[in-house]
C-alpha cells in the first residue's frame, strides 16, 4: 500500500474508533466499522494516446486526491488504486502534461495540455474504465470550472455536441492502421478526438493549443449553453474566423470533413453532393485497395451495404435507403448511392444540434464510417409533415405496445419536376417503419414487418390519390415504379408555387395524419410544396 493511502487508512480507522468509543459509553454496544477496500480502476488519456502523462483522481467536493499520480504507459493508457469509500462520492480524474501524435498535422511528441473526466459517485466498480477525451474535458469543465450540475452539463454538452459522454469506451486512433479492426464504439470516440484536432487547425491554432481550446470552448458553453466562438476568438487569438462567426458551424464542418478511410486492404472515398441535405441524397463511394486499385462488381445490399443511423439524445435509428449501383459495373469501382435522410444533423438558425449521422460502409465484409453533416433542406418540400400513419396498421414498439405505423414520403425526382408548360410529373418514394432500425421501401407484393414481435403486413395494394392547388382529387394519376418510387403523371401546376396533396391507401386503408378514423380533407392527406418554372 502507498504511504498516502496507508497514512488514509490509518487517519480513517483512528476516526472511526473514536466514535465507536464514544457510541459504546453510551449503548454499552460496539459497532465493527467496515473496512475500506482499494479499488482499481483503469483508463487511457486521449488526445491521441498520450505517453507520459501525470493522472490523479480527485473529489470534486473538496480537491483532494484520492488516487495517484501515476503516470500514463507510452499507449496513453493507466491504472490507479483508489478506496471504495471515495468511488461513493463524485470524482474528477486529471491528466497533466505527456505528449502525444497530432492526427491531423502529422506532429509527433507534441507537449498535451489538461484534460479530465467527470465520474459520478457510485458509478465505479473494480475493473472499470474511465477513458479521458477532449469530449470529456469539456463535459468535466463545466462541473468543476463553470459550477454546472452534472445534469445541467450533460444537457449544454449534448445541445452542442449532439451525443452523450461515455468514458468506458476505449478510443483508437483512426489515423493508425492498428485502428481498422477496432469496434465501431472505439473508432468513433477515436474520430471525435480527431475532429478537434482538425477545427484546432482550421483555426489556426498550433496542435499544443487545443488544450486550450477545449477550456475555452466549455467556458463559452457555459454562459448560455451555446457555443459561438467569441471566448475562443478573444481568449485565444485564433484568426480563423471573426468574433461573430459560429464555431459549432466550425465544428460540424470539421466532423463532415472526413471523406477518406481504410479498413485492412480497402480504402473508401466518400463523395457528398454539393447540397449535402436531408431528404434524397445521392453521392458516390469510390472503393480501392491500397494500391489504389478499383474494387468492382459489388453487389449493392449484398457484398456493399450503406447503414447511416442517426445517434440522439434519447434514441436511436436508422434512414430509408435507395439503390447501390455501380456506375460502370465491373471496371469503375465507383458506387452511386442514395440515402433517404430523416432529418439534418442540425436546424437552420438553431443553436441545438439535433444529432450525429454516421455513415457506416461495409464492403467485402470490411467496414469504415464517415460522419457527414446532413444540413436542412430549403425551398420546396423534401419529405411530407405530417407524416401518414396506419390506422389498424400498426407496429410493436420496445416497450412492447401498438402504436401506429409511419409512412415516410419523400420527393424523389432530381430535377424536381419532369415535363413542361402546364404539365409536369412528379416523382415521390414512400417508405414506411418497420422498426426504428428498418425502413424499408413500399413495395406491393411485400411483406412488412411490424415491430416487435408484431403480426407482419402484407402489401397486397397500393393507391395514391392527388390534389393540386384544391382543384379535386385525383385517383389515377399514379405509376408505380416498383421500387417504392411512384410517379404522379401530368400534373396541371402554375408558375411558381404549388401545393399537392397526397393520399396513401394500403390495403384499402387511407393512411392519416393522426393515426384515428379519416376525416375527409381534414387528416387523410399531406401535402407538398412544389414550385413550377
Amino acid at each position: 500500500m502507498e504511504l498516502q493511502t496507508l497514512v488514509r487508512f490509518t487517519v480513517l480507522s483512528a476516526s472511526v474508533a473514536t466514535l465507536v468509543a464514544c457510541s459504546s459509553a453510551d449503548s454499552g454496544t460496539t459497532a465493527t466499522p467496515a473496512t475500506p477496500t482499494a479499488i482499481t480502476i483503469s483508463g487511457s488519456i486521449f488526445a491521441s494516446d498520450v505517453n507520459g502523462a501525470t493522472v490523479t483522481a480527485k473529489k470534486i467536493s473538496d480537491g483532494s486526491t484520492v488516487g495517484g499520480p501515476i503516470d500514463t504507459n507510452p499507449d496513453g493508457t493507466y491504472s490507479m488504486d483508489v478506496l471504495d469509500t471515495d468511488l461513493a462520492t463524485d470524482l474528477v480524474i486529471e491528466s497533466t502534461g505527456g505528449l502525444f501524435n497530432d492526427e491531423e498535422t502529422g506532429g509527433i511528441g507534441i507537449q498535451a495540455g489538461n484534460m479530465s473526466a467527470f465520474v459520478a459517485g457510485g458509478t465505479l466498480a473494480a475493473g472499470d474504465s474511465v477513458h479521458v477525451t477532449p469530449d470529456s474535458t469539456i463535459h468535466a469543465d463545466l462541473i468543476t470550472k463553470h459550477s454546472k450540475t452534472p445534469a445541467e452539463a450533460q444537457s449544454a454538452f449534448f445541445k452542442a455536441f449532439a451525443h452523450n459522454i461515455d468514458t468506458s469506451v476505449d478510443p483508437v486512433d483512426v489515423t493508425d492502421p492498428v485502428s481498422f479492426n477496432a469496434d465501431d464504439a472505439s473508432r468513433h470516440a477515436g474520430w471525435r478526438a480527431a475532429v478537434y484536432s482538425r477545427l484546432a487547425n482550421t483555426l489556426t491554432l498550433a496542435p499544443a493549443d487545443q488544450f486550450d481550446m477545449f477550456a475555452a470552448m466549455a467556458q463559452d458553453l457555459s454562459d448560455d449553453d451555446t457555443l459561438n466562438g467569441v471566448t475562443i476568438y478573444e481568449n485565444m487569438g485564433a484568426t480563423g474566423f471573426g468574433v461573430n462567426e459560429d464555431i459549432l458551424d466550425k465544428y460540424i464542418a470539421a466532423a463532415g470533413s472526413f471523406t477518406m478511410a481504410e479498413a485492412a486492404n480497402l480504402k473508401v472515398t466518400y463523395a457528398p453532393p454539393m447540397m449535402n441535405a436531408h431528404g434524397k441524397n445521392q453521392f458516390t463511394l469510390t472503393i480501392t485497395d491500397t494500391a489504389g486499385s478499383p474494387v468492382t462488381g459489388l453487389v449493392g445490399g449484398t457484398d456493399l451495404k450503406v447503414m447511416p443511423m442517426m445517434y440522439m439524445a434519447d434514441r436511436t435509428h436508422a434512414t430509408p435507403i435507395g439503390d447501390i449501383v455501380e456506375t460502370n459495373p465491373g471496371v469503375s469501382g465507383v458506387y452511386n448511392v442514395t440515402v433517404y435522410y430523416l432529418m439534418p444533423s442540425r436546424m437552420q438558425m438553431n443553436t441545438v444540434t439535433m444529432g450525429t449521422w454516421d455513415l457506416k460502409v461495409m464492403a467485402n465484409m470490411k467496414t469504415v464510417h464517415f460522419y457527414p453533416n446532413i444540413t436542412m433542406a430549403m425551398g420546396d418540400t423534401v419529405r411530407s409533415d405530417p407524416r401518414l400513419l396506419g390506422i389498424t396498421d400498426t407496429i410493436i414498439n420496445m416497450d412492447g405496445l401498438p402504436v401506429a405505423r409511419p409512412y415516410n414520403i419523400f420527393r424523389d425526382a432530381d430535377p424536381v419536376l419532369q415535363g413542361g408548360g402546364t404539365n409536369y410529373d412528379f416523382d415521390i418514394f414512400i417508405s414506411p417503419m418497420e422498426t426504428m432500425m428498418s425502413f424499408p421501401a413500399l413495395i406491393v407484393g411485400e411483406q412488412l414487418a411490424s415491430g416487435m414481435g408484431g403480426t407482419p403486413l402484407d402489401v397486397t395494394s397500393v393507391d395514391i390519390d392527388v390534389n393540386v392547388n384544391d382543384g379535386g382529387w385525383d385517383t389515377n394519376s399514379d405509376q408505380d415504379n416498383r421500387d417504392g418510387t411512384w410517379t404522379l403523371n401530368t400534373l396541371q401546376l402554375n408558375s411558381g408555387a404549388n401545393e399537392i396533396k397526397i393520399k396513401v391507401i394500403v390495403n384499402g386503408e387511407t393512411k392519416t395524419t393522426d393515426g384515428k378514423a379519416v376525416d375527409p380533407d381534414v387528416n387523410d392527406f399531406t401535402p407538398f410544396t412544389v414550385t413550377a418554372p
